[in-house]
């Protein structure tokens, strides 16, 4: 997977963008997955947490955009977590492409040779595992969106 205009940081909760370090753990809430089949695109939305130790000056919201998806696989959440752990993102990077099957991992904040699935675990133990052609962050303007899944 090619990442494009960002970067993800070694903590694997952070990620690098146009310069500025944006922390997906502590200051974004996963809100929303969107899969679009026919174009082989997925969406994943989060929006600015509304908590005081935020910046203002951090994006309102964001859409990680992978295109090219030839691997979607989703773990449900535990029913065992906390109701809001599905918002809060553990852990993103890139896990051993042999290894589709484990989905409580991450490997490294960097693609390597056979070290190309992008994976996403959330507190809650939902987890995202995503094989695709390229990666990109969007910044955007926040809107009101109750976590949804929506597959087209």
């Amino acid at each position: 997977m090619q990442l494009h205009g960002f970067s993800i940081l070694k903590g694997l909760t952070k990620i690098l963008l146009e310069g500025q370090e944006l922390d997906l753990h502590n200051d974004y809430e996963f809100t929303q997955i969107d899969y679009r089949i026919a174009a082989r695109q997925l969406q994943l939305h989060w929006v600015r947490s509304a908590g005081d130790w935020v910046r203002p000056s951090m994006p309102p919201a964001l859409t990680l955009v992978c295109a090219g998806v030839q691997v979607l696989k989703i773990r449900e959440a535990s029913e065992d977590e906390h109701v809001d752990g599905e918002k809060c993102l553990s852990s993103i990077g890139f896990m051993w492409n042999a290894m589709r099957d484990d989905m409580d991992g991450v490997a490294s904040h960097e693609v390597s040779q056979g070290c190309t699935d992008l994976a996403l675990i959330f507190m809650s133990d939902l987890s995202i595992k995503i094989a695709a052609a390229e990666a990109r962050i969007h910044r955007s303007r926040a809107t009101t969106i109750t976590s949804t899944t929506t597959f087209r």
